[in-house]
């Protein structure tokens, strides 16, 4: 395993032999091992670790890849498990039944954070070991509430001292020590704003849910405060557009993953702002982008029944192909999960 060269363009994936087990009847689903893999750019995969089956239920689901490389973080129901990629050697420990992690806490991965609670929904930050470290506010002085949905609710800063964490009407930067440094405003016209990623420097790309409606708008939010926030996608959006997720500058354009009546699908903004999709050769069904490398980007895509396995592919928009890498006709079985390196 060539450790000095895992870096940008690299991921992390979870395969099985077997087809994807349905969530809605986990109970009922043939629990399978899947395999831990990273994969390079050019596709060259390198297997890491086997996950066995928990009794009648899958095997823990990856959840998130630290930013050095080193560890992944994997979740059942009631489990973590922090798994050290070189050596195989793993930590688990269990969580009380309202707590979600959702990723490593800061650049290194020293520390696991989650969501917690319902009734007041805040964050926590873990040891690597599963120790409490710090609870976050549940509510912010210009912020409101932290308000998170199905898009983890924090993002770290490059540096790690400080994350973005979402609000009920906007964003907040605060403290590792959970202080609160910043309100980040976006519109009168939205409500809660989830940090999705760092577009640049200074400029954190935001999912926000326009008031009376539930499908997302992406906009570009300066954490300094000293320029308004930009809407990157339109409102109303296209028809068959349920919501605009993710986005990635490429040479050709600006590719999206957008939400569709069931599933996603990748699309590319117009100039007024709006999208179209994409057809991605050879892939159907709901197709998930995992991130973008030299002006590729890292798709998964699978049928929305769950009776076909998930191919991990590049697809080059520039030359409309399609690289599978793994699962389906690269090497058989199904991809469950792939994570790209340096993205949230």
């Amino acid at each position: 395993m060539p450790w000095a060269k895992v870096g940008q363009g690299w991921l992390l994936a979870q395969w099985s032999q077997g087809l994807p087990a349905n969530p809605r009847r986990r109970s009922h689903a043939r629990p399978v091992p899947s395999t831990l893999f990273l994969v390079d750019p050019a596709g060259g995969r390198y297997r890491i670790a086997t996950l066995q089956p928990r009794g009648s239920f899958p095997s823990a689901s990856l959840v998130a890849w630290s930013g050095d490389g080193q560890r992944a973080l994997l979740s059942d129901d009631s489990n973590a498990t922090v798994l050290d990629l070189r050596t195989g050697a793993s930590t688990e420990f269990s969580l009380a039944g309202d707590v979600t992690p959702i990723g490593f806490a800061g650049p290194g991965g020293l520390g696991v954070i989650a969501n917690v609670g319902t009734a007041n929904p805040h964050l926590e930050r873990f040891s690597l070991t599963g120790g409490k470290e710090l609870t976050y506010p549940t509510s912010f002085p210009g912020g409101g509430t932290y308000h998170w949905s199905d898009i983890p609710g924090a993002l770290y800063s490059a540096d790690g001292s400080e994350l973005a964490v979402s609000t009920s009407t906007g964003m907040e930067m605060v403290r590792n020590d959970g202080q609160a440094v910043r309100f980040m405003r976006v519109s009168p016209s939205v409500k809660g704003c989830s940090p999705v990623r760092w577009w640049k420097a200074g400029v954190l790309l935001a999912n926000c849910a326009r008031n009376g409606s539930a499908a997302g708008q992406l906009w570009l939010v300066p954490v300094s405060g000293a320029q308004p926030a930009t809407p990157l996608t339109a409102y109303p959006a296209a028809q068959g557009d349920y919501g605009d997720l993710d986005a990635w500058q490429l040479p050709g354009g600006v590719y999206l993953q957008d939400a569709a009546g069931c599933g996603a699908y990748v699309a590319k903004l117009r100039s007024d702002r709006r999208t179209a999709p994409v057809t991605v050769p050879g892939m159907v069904g709901s197709i998930a982008v995992n991130g973008a490398y030299g002006g590729r980007l890292s798709v998964t895509s699978t049928k929305l029944d769950c009776a076909n396995g998930a191919t991990l592919a590049w697809f080059d928009p520039a030359t409309n192909s399609v690289t599978p890498l793994l699962g389906g006709s690269a090497n058989g079985g199904s991809t469950e999960m792939a994570l790209m390196f340096g993205q949230p």
